[in-house]
């Protein structure tokens, strides 16, 4: 399961709306001060997304909650969004080939392919059922806990 601390910025008794950052790789990389990539990111900031969940927590704006996500739920995404396109672009630039179409059109008919997969990605993780299914779950209230110190002893050899 993906877990993930969000805040609840609207509520009512029946649903609540949280936010959570979403932030990228670099912030917790110790190399983020000379690295290109992480300065890109910076350009183009943080996003916000508000997700609208049922309330069964009786949880009230301000509060911190853990939502989360199926790993499963994550596989079928990563394959709808990355893997349909590019086995349709392959596809349909294979069948081109056999077809003997010139350079030109296979990489017409390989980009149509892609464009197809694309749409087809977004039509399957669109659809009212699968929304559900991709939807992430309301896990528990985000828990406040206190450290206490751990006293060490130094260690005096191998008597007890």
């Amino acid at each position: 399961m993906i877990e993930e601390t969000a805040t609840v910025v609207a509520a009512t008794p029946d649903h609540i709306w949280v936010e959570a950052r979403a932030s990228s790789a670099c912030s917790s990389c110790g190399t983020q001060d000379s690295c290109a990539t992480s300065s890109v990111s910076k350009w183009f900031g943080m996003r916000r997304q508000q997700l609208r969940l049922p309330n069964q927590f009786a949880s009230s704006v301000g509060e911190q909650v853990i939502i989360g996500v199926e790993d499963q739920v994550m596989v079928t995404a990563s394959l709808a969004a990355y893997i349909l396109p590019v086995v349709l672009m392959l596809g349909a630039a294979i069948i081109a080939d056999v077809q003997g179409m010139s350079d030109k059109q296979q990489a017409g008919i390989a980009l149509l392919g892609l464009l197809l997969g694309l749409l087809g990605a977004g039509v399957l993780t669109s659809n009212r059922r699968m929304n559900r299914y991709f939807q992430p779950q309301l896990l528990r209230r985000a828990d406040t806990f206190t450290l206490r110190q751990i006293e060490f002893k130094p260690f005096t050899g191998d008597t007890p």
